[in-house]
C-alpha cells in the first residue's frame, strides 16, 4: 500500500482526496478481478494499474515500415489498437504517431498486399517493420489472390525481374508515363522522341530486331493479366499503379511465349483494403517552362553585316547598305542621299531585338487532380479512382490532357478461393501544330531578330507572322476501356487453380489540318482551288486475353520445393482503321469543305484496313529449391501464331535457369557482415513475330485503286515469303546479388542475347512490281552488363539517407547479313543501313581534313586515294562509322534525404558514348541568308581565299557536287551526346499528427511539397537536344506543388 501512495503522492499538487482514494481503491481491487477480465481484456492488468496512478506525458512514436526487400512502404496504417491513434506511412515509408498508451498495448500494421502484423509497444520510441507479401491462410488451405497469374514468384529464383520505385515515378509532375520511366532500372532505355504527346521509344536491352520502330521492338505490356496497347500504357495515372516489373531475360519472360521477345513491363494496378474506408485526394499545381536554348543566333548588328557580306539584294543588310548602292546606283546624283537613307533603314532595323526563342515558345500550366477510396471487410475489398491531368505545351496550339477511372473489387469465395474484377476507363487528347511540312520550333532559328509579329518579314517573303504559325494543326484522340477478371481456386492443399480473362479497347481519332494559306502549299506548285488538305483517322484496337494456369506447390520433409505448373493461353489482337484525305478545303477545317470534283494527285482518297491475329499457346513450368539454397527452374511454351503459313504455325520458347544462395547455410546465417549472397544464370530461347503481318507471309489481296473495264481489281498487298521463319532470339545471363551489413546492396547482371534469322524488308529489283520483300537475313547480338548499387547510408529517429546508382552498358553489333558484308536501300544509296561488325543505328559519313583555305569546301580523308576535295564525287567506301546514335551507356543517381518530418528525393539520368549529327540548318549561304543564322557564323566561316581554321565553309556555292557531299554528316560535324540530366526533385513536408488531430481531425494523414521533373540537363553538345537531336530542346521543365490528403 505504501508504494502506491508514494506514486500518489507524485501527482499534480491539484488532486483532491476523492480522486486518489478512487485510484487507490481500484488499484487495490485490480488482483482480485485479474482473473476475470484477463481474457476479456487485450492489455496485461498491470499495465492499466500502472497507468492510473497519474495522468502519462503524450508520447511520440516513429518509425519505417519496410517490405521484403528492405523498400520503403507507402500508405500502411500504423494503428494503435483499441484507440483513435493511427497514422499512414508515406512515401518514404515513415511514420508518427503521438498519443498516450501503455506499455503491452498492440501496434497494428496493415498495407494491400501485405500481412497484417501486430507488435507489442514495450516503450521504444522507434519502430522498423518489415512487412511479408499476403498469403492468406483459410484453415488448412493457402490462397494467394494475383490480378496476373502468370506472377509466378520463383521467376525471379534465376530470372531478371526488376520492380520500378513508383513512389519516385509518382513524384514526377509529367504527363506521359512512359517518359516517367527513364532510368527506373537500369537496362530499360526511355527516348524522347518530340515534342509533348510524342510517343517515346521503350527498349528493354536494346533493339532485338534489324527492323527499326516500336512495333517491332517495344516490350510487351500487361496490366493486371490482360493484354493492352502501348497508347494505353502511355496514358495510365501512376498513382493507381501499385506495381511495375521489368522482365528482362528469357527465363522471366518465356511464360508469354512469342509475344515477350523484346521484354515485358508487368503492371499490377492498386487494390482494395481490409478495414475502415479512406479517402484520398492529391493535387499538383505547376509550370511548365521552355527548356533548354541551345544554340545562339544572331543579333540585329551581326544578322545585318552577314547579309552585307554575301551581298544578297533580297535582305535589307545588303539592300540597304552602302556597297550596294555603290554598285548599282553609282551613277546616281543622289547616291550619299541614298546611301544615308539606307543607313536610317539599317539604324531603324539594329535597333529591333526580337528573341524568337522566348517570343515562339511560351511557359504553360500543369495540373492534376487524383482521387481514390478504397476500403472493405474480410470477404470483400475495393479500390475506386478517378484523376485528371492537363500539361501545356512549349507551342501556343500544343497541349495534352487525360483523365480516366478505375474499380477493382476483390472478392473472397468462402473457404475456396478469390475473385478478382477490374474495370478502367479513360480519355486522353493532344493538340499539336508540329507535322511533316510544319514545325513552329524551326522559327526560332530562321526569323531574324529585326523582324516582329507584325509588320513585313524578309525571311518568309509574301507571308505574316500568323500564317506561319497557322501552317498546321493536328488533334489526336484516344478513349480506352479495359475489363480484367480472375479466380483462384485452392481445392487441395498445394494445388491451385487460377483463370484470368481481359479485354483493352482503344479507339484512336486524329484529325490533321494544313490552311491553303501555309507556306508548304503556297510553294507547292498547285492551283489556289486545290489548297488546304484535311485528313482524318479511326483506328480500333481490340485485345482479347485468356490464360488457365494450374500450380502445384509442395515442401517435403521441410527441405524440398517443388513447384509444378501448367497453363493454356489465348490472345486476339482486331484492328480496324479507316481513314480518309481531302483537298480544296482552303482554311475551313473540317470535311465538309473538300472539293470532291478534283482529279489527279488531289483526288480525295479513302483507306481502310481490317485485320485478326490470333495466337494461342500450350506451357509448362517447373521449380525446386533445396534448403531455401539450391533454385532450378525450366519452363517451356509452345505458340501457334495465325501470322504465319498453317505449317509453320507453332514455335517455342523454353528457358532453364539455376540460383544458389550461399548466406542460408547454417554458418553464414546471421552473419553480421555478409546479410544475403545470391547467384543465378540461365538460358533461352524465344522466337519472335513481333511486327510481322500476315501479308508478309501469306498471299493477301485488296481492292486497287484502278479498275479494268467495269470490274474491280485485286491486288497483292505486298509481295510475300512462304518460307519467312520467326526470328530466333537465344540469351544467356548470370547474375549476382550482393547485401552488406543489411544496409550496402549491390546487383550485377550480365548478358548475351542473340537474334538469328533476323528480319528485314530487303530491296528487290523493281521488275517484279514491288520494292522491297520481308526475308530472314542476318544474326544481330545485344551483349551488356547491368550494375545497381544502393545503401540506407544513415538510419536514425530523425535522419535517415539513402543513396543509389545504377549503370547499363548495351553493346549492339551486326554479326551477319547471310548475303552480304553492308545492305543499302538500293543501289544508288551512299550510305549503308546495316554494316556486319557495326551497330545497327550507326551514324555513317565520310572523315574530313577541315575547311580548304583555298576553295573554301570541305576536304575529306579516302582510303583509296588520301585526301579528297568535296568537289569530287564521294564513293561507298569513302563513308566510315562516326558513332552510335542510341548511347551505349545510360544510368541513373538516386537521392533520399529525410529528416524528421522533411523528405527530399532527387533523381539524375545520365547517359554516355553516343553522337548525334549538327543540324547545321542554321548556317546560312548566299541563297538563304534572308533566314536568321548562328552567333559567330562572320567570323568562323570562309569567305575568301585565305582564311584558315574555319568552321564553316564556303557561302558561295559554285559545286553541286560538294553541296550533295556537305549534306551528309562528317567527322566535325557531329557532337558527343552524352548528357547529364536532373530528372526528378522533391520536397516534402508530412504534417505532424497532432497537428492534425488538433485543427484537421477529420484528415488522417496529409503532406505537402514542391516537386520538378526534368528541371536541368548539363551536356557539351552544342545545339540543344542531344536526346533528340532537335535544334529546340523537346523535354519540357515542370515545376509543381502538391498537396496529399487522407481523410
Amino acid at each position: 500500500m505504501n508504494w502506491r501512495m508514494e506514486r500518489l503522492s507524485m501527482c499534480p499538487s491539484n488532486s483532491r482526496v476523492l480522486p486518489v482514494l478512487f485510484c487507490t481503491l481500484l488499484v487495490n481491487s485490480v488482483p482480485a478481478m485479474a482473473a476475470e477480465f484477463e481474457t476479456a481484456n487485450p492489455y496485461p492488468v498491470r499495465a492499466y494499474a500502472d497507468t492510473l496512478s497519474c495522468p502519462r506525458p503524450e508520447q511520440v512514436l516513429r518509425g519505417m515500415v519496410c517490405d521484403a526487400g528492405q523498400e520503403p512502404l507507402p500508405g500502411v496504417t500504423v494503428r494503435v489498437l483499441h484507440t483513435d491513434y493511427a497514422a499512414v506511412t508515406d512515401v518514404q515509408g515513415v511514420f508518427e504517431i503521438r498519443g498516450r498508451w501503455p506499455k503491452g498495448a498492440l501496434i497494428e500494421f496493415r498495407c494491400l498486399g501485405m500481412r497484417r502484423q501486430v507488435i507489442t509497444y514495450e516503450g521504444q520510441d522507434k519502430l522498423h517493420v518489415r512487412m511479408e507479401d499476403d498469403t492468406r491462410m483459410m484453415g488448412n488451405v493457402e490462397v494467394s489472390a494475383k490480378a496476373n497469374i502468370n506472377e509466378i514468384d520463383l521467376r525471379a529464383r534465376s530470372g531478371v525481374v526488376q520492380s520500378i520505385d513508383m513512389k519516385r515515378i509518382e513524384s514526377k509532375p509529367m504527363i506521359d508515363m512512359g517518359l516517367s520511366l527513364q532510368g527506373a532500372v537500369p537496362g530499360l532505355v526511355v527516348i524522347n522522341t518530340g515534342e509533348l504527346g510524342a510517343e517515346p521509344k521503350i527498349r528493354i536491352r536494346g533493339n532485338s530486331s534489324l527492323r527499326k520502330g516500336n512495333q517491332t521492338n517495344e516490350p510487351l505490356y500487361v496490366l493486371d493479366g490482360k493484354v493492352i496497347a502501348a497508347e494505353t500504357f502511355y496514358n495510365l495515372n501512376p498513382t493507381d499503379i501499385q506495381d511495375i516489373k521489368v522482365l528482362k531475360d528469357a527465363a522471366a519472360c518465356a511464360l508469354y511465349g512469342v509475344k515477350a521477345a523484346n521484354g515485358v513491363l508487368e503492371i499490377t494496378s492498386k487494390r482494395g483494403s481490409e478495414g475502415e474506408t479512406t479517402v484520398s485526394y492529391s493535387l499538383d499545381m505547376g509550370v511548365t517552362t521552355r527548356g533548354r536554348r541551345g544554340i545562339r543566333m544572331m543579333d540585329s548588328a551581326e544578322k545585318l553585316e552577314l547579309e552585307r557580306l554575301l551581298q544578297n539584294p533580297e535582305t535589307p543588310g545588303y539592300r540597304y547598305s552602302a556597297d550596294f548602292y555603290r554598285k548599282y546606283h553609282a551613277g546616281d546624283p543622289n547616291l550619299e542621299q541614298l546611301i544615308a537613307h539606307g543607313q536610317s533603314k539599317l539604324d531603324s532595323l539594329s535597333s529591333i531585338h526580337t528573341d524568337w526563342y522566348q517570343e515562339l515558345l511560351r511557359n504553360s500550366l500543369y495540373q492534376k487532380h487524383n482521387m481514390s477510396i478504397r476500403g472493405g471487410n474480410d470477404r470483400t475489398t475495393y479500390f475506386i479512382s478517378a484523376n485528371y491531368t492537363a500539361q501545356g505545351g512549349r507551342l501556343p496550339g500544343n497541349d495534352k490532357q487525360r483523365m480516366g477511372m478505375r474499380l477493382n473489387l476483390d472478392q473472397r469465395l468462402g473457404r475456396a478461393g478469390y475473385f478478382l474484377l477490374g474495370v478502367n476507363g479513360g480519355y486522353s487528347r493532344t493538340d499539336t501544330p508540329n507535322g511533316s511540312s510544319s514545325d513552329p520550333v524551326s522559327l526560332i532559328y530562321e526569323l531574324n531578330p529585326y523582324e516582329q509579329t507584325h509588320g513585313k518579314l524578309y525571311s518568309y517573303p509574301g507571308q505574316t507572322f500568323q500564317d506561319l504559325i497557322r501552317q498546321y494543326q493536328a488533334t489526336a484522340s484516344g478513349k480506352d476501356a479495359g475489363i480484367s477478371a480472375s479466380i483462384t481456386l485452392n481445392p487441395l492443399r498445394g494445388l491451385d487453380f487460377a483463370a484470368v480473362g481481359g479485354l483493352d479497347f482503344l479507339l484512336h481519332e486524329s484529325e490533321q489540318f494544313t490552311p491553303s494559306t501555309a507556306y508548304s502549299e503556297t510553294h507547292s506548285g498547285v492551283p489556289e482551288v486545290e489548297r488546304g488538305i484535311y485528313s482524318k483517322a479511326k483506328n480500333v484496337t481490340l485485345n482479347l486475353s485468356g490464360n488457365v494456369r494450374v500450380t502445384y506447390n509442395h515442401v517435403f520433409a521441410g527441405r524440398h520445393d517443388l513447384t509444378l505448373g501448367a497453363n493454356t493461353d489465348y490472345y486476339q489482337t482486331r484492328l480496324d482503321q479507316v481513314g480518309m484525305t481531302g483537298y480544296g478545303v482552303g482554311t475551313i477545317n473540317s470535311a465538309a469543305a473538300i472539293n470532291q470534283s478534283l482529279q489527279g494527285n488531289r483526288q480525295p482518297k479513302v483507306s481502310g484496313l481490317k485485320d485478326q491475329t490470333v495466337q494461342v499457346g500450350l506451357g509448362a513450368v517447373a521449380g525446386y529449391t533445396l534448403d531455401s539454397t539450391y533454385d532450378l527452374y525450366a519452363t517451356c511454351k509452345w505458340d501457334a501464331s495465325s501470322v504465319l503459313p498453317a505449317d509453320k504455325r507453332w514455335n517455342s520458347a523454353w528457358a532453364v535457369g539455376a540460383g544458389w544462395t550461399p548466406t542460408a547455410y547454417a554458418f553464414l546465417d546471421d552473419h553480421p557482415v555478409l546479410t544475403n549472397l545470391k547467384l543465378k544464370t540461365s538460358y533461352g530461347y524465344t522466337a519472335n513475330l513481333n511486327g510481322v503481318s500476315a501479308a508478309s507471309t501469306v498471299a493477301t489481296f485488296a481492292y486497287s485503286t484502278n479498275t479494268y473495264e467495269d470490274q474491280r481489281l485485286l491486288e497483292l498487298i505486298t509481295l510475300y515469303n512462304k518460307d519467312l521463319k520467326p526470328e530466333q532470339t537465344k540469351s544467356i545471363d548470370a547474375g549476382i546479388s550482393v547485401e552488406l551489413w543489411n544496409r550496402l546492396t549491390l546487383d550485377v547482371n550480365w548478358y548475351n542475347r542473340r537474334t538469328e534469322q533476323a528480319l528485314l524488308d530487303v530491296p528487290i529489283p523493281t521488275s517484279t512490281g514491288f520494292t522491297n520483300l520481308q526475308r530472314n537475313i542476318g544474326v544481330l547480338q545485344n551483349r551488356g552488363v547491368e550494375i545497381g548499387l544502393s545503401g540506407r547510408l544513415v538510419e536514425t529517429p530523425d535522419w535517415m539517407l539513402r543513396l543509389g546508382v545504377n549503370m547499363a552498358y548495351n553493346r549492339n553489333q551486326v554479326l551477319d547479313l547471310y548475303y552480304a558484308d553492308k545492305i543499302y536501300s538500293s543501289d544508288q544509296a551512299l550510305v549503308p543501313d546495316y554494316e556486319i561488325g557495326k551497330s545497327y543505328d550507326m551514324l555513317y559519313g565520310p572523315v574530313s581534313l577541315g575547311i580548304n583555305p583555298l576553295t573554301g569546301y570541305p576536304v575529306f580523308w579516302s582510303p583509296v586515294k588520301g585526301e579528297k576535295q568535296a568537289t569530287e564525287v564521294l564513293e561507298k567506301e569513302d563513308l566510315v562509322a562516326l558513332g552510335h546514335l542510341t548511347p551505349p551507356y545510360s544510368g541513373s543517381i538516386n537521392l533520399s534525404l529525410s529528416y524528421k518530418s522533411f523528405d527530399l528525393d532527387m533523381d539524375f539520368y545520365y547517359v554516355l558514348g553516343g553522337v548525334q549529327a549538327f543540324n547545321y540548318a542554321y548556317v546560312r549561304d548566299k541563297d538563304d541568308v534572308q533566314k536568321n543564322a548562328v552567333a559567330g557564323q562572320t567570323t568562323d566561316m570562309w569567305f575568301r581565299p585565305g582564311d584558315e581554321n574555319k568552321i564553316y565553309g564556303t557561302p558561295f556555292n559554285t559545286s553541286g557536287i560538294a553541296e550533295n557531299n556537305m549534306l551528309l554528316p562528317n567527322s566535325l560535324t557531329v557532337g558527343k551526346s552524352d548528357y547529364l540530366r536532373l530528372s526528378m526533385v522533391s520536397l516534402r513536408y508530412r504534417l505532424p499528427a497532432h497537428f492534425l488531430r488538433k485543427y484537421l481531425p477529420f484528415v488522417q494523414y496529409a503532406n505537402c511539397s514542391l516537386r520538378g521533373s526534368n528541371l536541368f540537363t548539363w551536356t557539351t553538345y552544342r545545339e540543344s537536344d542531344p536526346e533528340s537531336g532537335t535544334l529546340a530542346g523537346t523535354l519540357q521543365p515542370v515545376y509543381s506543388f502538391n498537396v496529399n490528403l487522407t481523410f
